[in-house]
């Protein structure tokens, strides 16, 4: 699993083991960002289907859902709260192309409950 995609990060330590972090940023767009304690994260559930994937994080107030492609290593990562940020890929961005074999992010919703 690689430790830095143009949508994510994952924090790595001493012999590139997993680090956990305490916050799970999202950034929404180049103007906001939510902060979210990876201590309140109750669920990740993974699909796949119909080429398109989706990650969705369960928090003690709010239900994040993740959509892209090749998601399945950043879902992971989310199992060891080593996840720094996500962010979606933007449309014309010069890593477009690693979309195919990398994970890339199509949109971030935040559901407040």
């Amino acid at each position: 699993m690689r430790n830095e995609s143009p949508c994510y990060r994952i924090r790595t330590g001493v012999n590139s083991n997993p680090a956990p972090v305490d916050n799970l940023r999202l950034e929404l767009d180049a103007n906001s960002f939510y902060l979210l304690p990876c201590h309140h994260l109750e669920l990740v559930r993974f699909e796949s289907g119909e080429g398109q994937d989706t990650l969705t994080l369960s928090f003690l107030k709010r239900t994040v859902l993740i959509t892209g492609k090749n998601l399945r290593d950043l879902g992971l990562a989310l199992q060891d709260r080593c996840v720094e940020f996500i962010k979606p890929m933007p449309v014309f961005d010069r890593y477009s192309s690693l979309a195919i074999s990398e994970g890339a992010v199509k949109s971030i919703k935040i559901l407040e409950q």
